[in-house]
Formats: C-alpha cells, sequence, structure tokens
C-alpha cells in the first residue's frame, strides 16, 4: 500500500516538473529549446536537472559576453572587408583564359591550365586544345594529359553502354542513354579523324533505330547532323523531307535545310528557301539567325 502510494505521489510530483518546465519554456523563463521538453518527459527527474543545468550554462554564458548587437556589427565589417579584399586581390589576377595562354608569363599559364585541370577540364576542351599548341612544354604536357584522362574515361563509359546496349538491344531507355553518351562524346571533339568517323557510324545507326521507334525532333536533327558530317548527303535530304512533313514551322527545320542547301551549292534552291521563309513569316530565334547568316556567307 505504502509503495503504491509512493509510486502515485511521485508520477505527481513528475506531472508537475513536466508543467512547470513546459511553462519556463513557453514564457522564456527558461532560456533552452523546446524540444527539450521531450526530455523532460521520458527522463523523470533527471531530466528536469538537465534543463535546468542547461539554463544556468547559457544565463553564465550571457552574463560574460559581449552585446550580441555590437559583436554582431564587429564580425559583419570583419566579413566585408575580407571580402573587398578578395576581390581586389582577384581584379589584379583576372586575365581571359585565351589570353592567360598567350601572355609571355609562364606562371600564370601554368597556374591557369592547373585550375582546368582541378576544377572540370570537360567544361574547357577548347582551352586544352589550345595548351596542346603552347610554347610552354609543361602547359603543353598538362594539356595531354588531361586530354588522354579524359579520352580514358569516354573509353570506360563506351565500354560499359556497349555491354548494356548488348544485352538490351531493344530497351528504349538504353538506346536513349547510349545516344546521349553518343553525342556528348562526339561533341567533345577529342578523337581522332579515322576514329570519329567509326564513332560516327555508329552514332548514326543507332539514331536510326531511335527513329523507327519513335520520329522525334531532337533525334531527327542530330542525325541529319551526323549524316552531313560524314558525307552521306541522300540520307541526309530524307531526313529533311520527314521534318519537313512533321515540323515544318520549326525554325530547326529552316536552318537545317539551308545549311544543306548551301553544303550543297544549290544557289537557286536556297533563294527559293529564303523567299518562301518570308512568305511564311518563319521565326527564328537569335542562335539560328547566326547560324542562317554563317551558312549564307
Amino acid at each position: 500500500m505504502i509503495q503504491t502510494v509512493l509510486g502515485i505521489l511521485l508520477i505527481l510530483l513528475h506531472i508537475v516538473c513536466c508543467v512547470l518546465v513546459w511553462m519556463g519554456i513557453k514564457t522564456h523563463f527558461l532560456k533552452v529549446k523546446k524540444y527539450l521538453i521531450g526530455l523532460v518527459v521520458f527522463v523523470p527527474f533527471w531530466g528536469t536537472i538537465c534543463v535546468l543545468l542547461l539554463h544556468l550554462q547559457r544565463l553564465t554564458k550571457r552574463d560574460n559576453r559581449i552585446e550580441p548587437g555590437v559583436e554582431k556589427l564587429r564580425v559583419n565589417e570583419e566579413i566585408y572587408k575580407n571580402i573587398f579584399q578578395a576581390a581586389s586581390d582577384m581584379d589584379e589576377k583576372i586575365v581571359p583564359l585565351e589570353e592567360a595562354l598567350l601572355i609571355n608569363k609562364p606562371g600564370v599559364r601554368r597556374e591557369l591550365i592547373m585550375d582546368v585541370l582541378n576544377d572540370d577540364p570537360e567544361e574547357y576542351m577548347d582551352i586544352l586544345k589550345q595548351a596542346r599548341m603552347n610554347e610552354d612544354v609543361e602547359v603543353v604536357h598538362y594539356a595531354i594529359t588531361a586530354m588522354v584522362e579524359l579520352s580514358k574515361e569516354y573509353d570506360f563509359r563506351l565500354q560499359k553502354l556497349e555491354k548494356l546496349y548488348a544485352a538490351s538491344p531493344n530497351d528504349p531507355e538504353v538506346l536513349d542513354q547510349y545516344c546521349n553518351f553518343m553525342e556528348e562524346y562526339l561533341n567533345q571533339g577529342i578523337l581522332e579523324a579515322q576514329m570519329e568517323k567509326e564513332q560516327r557510324v555508329r552514332y548514326i545507326r543507332l539514331l536510326n533505330q531511335k527513329l523507327k521507334i519513335k520520329a522525334t525532333l531532337h533525334t531527327c536533327v542530330c542525325l541529319f547532323k551526323n549524316l552531313m558530317k560524314n558525307g552521306d548527303y541522300v540520307q541526309a535530304g530524307e531526313i529533311l523531307e520527314l521534318m519537313d512533313q512533321k515540323w515544318h514551322h520549326r525554325e530547326e527545320f529552316w536552318t537545317l535545310k539551308i545549311q544543306y542547301l548551301a553544303e550543297r551549292k544549290m544557289a537557286s534552291e536556297l533563294q527559293k528557301c529564303l523567299r518562301q521563309m518570308q512568305e511564311e513569316h518563319i521565326y527564328l530565334s537569335s542562335k539560328s539567325k547566326e547560324a542562317l547568316d554563317f551558312w549564307l556567307d
């Protein structure tokens, strides 16, 4: 009987402690976080003691610290000083990437090429190609090393996709993944002429397979561009006809048609095409206008 009464008293005392702690937290009398009420509820008495100790610790720190507003201003001032100092230092060192390879400062050139290697070489492929022709032997070495490593990485990814495709040649997702990789791989420009031609033939075969499954504008554009680079004007013309049927008013069709006529030196057809564009009020974006100007020149 005595144990039962004692147990009830302890439970009531625990409930009172929980209520008092919760009220102290809600009224901000206790300088602790709200989630600590869980500790008080699930760890009787010891949880309350821990919360009180944390409260006393925060009060002690508050008494000993500098006024927060003043300290915040001081910290902000130091941050701004550091930012402006860093910006000032950087302004003195900023040099366009292309120009940095040309100036007569080996230290700057080497620092540039190391930054490219440490950052993302794929994003600076044009710079690496220029660096291969640099007079600085060390810069040339770094550039060639980076391109070789990139080539190895692409070869490794290509082998994985070849195995994946061989296992599931009719899987549309695998085919999409393979085509996307080939587009990226060929656009890097790291392949030698003969190897590039072989890989482009493979890419064309994959795009033709993709076209049989579903004809999309992107697939047709990629297929047309690669056929033109391989000099297959017959199939390129067939792709243009397909695009004319499905996407007659799209600017991609018209820019590719002008490229086709310009490369084939079909002057009369080209003039007719330009008049047709004016009559049909074909809209061209700034990017397409640049491509149009290039082929017309």
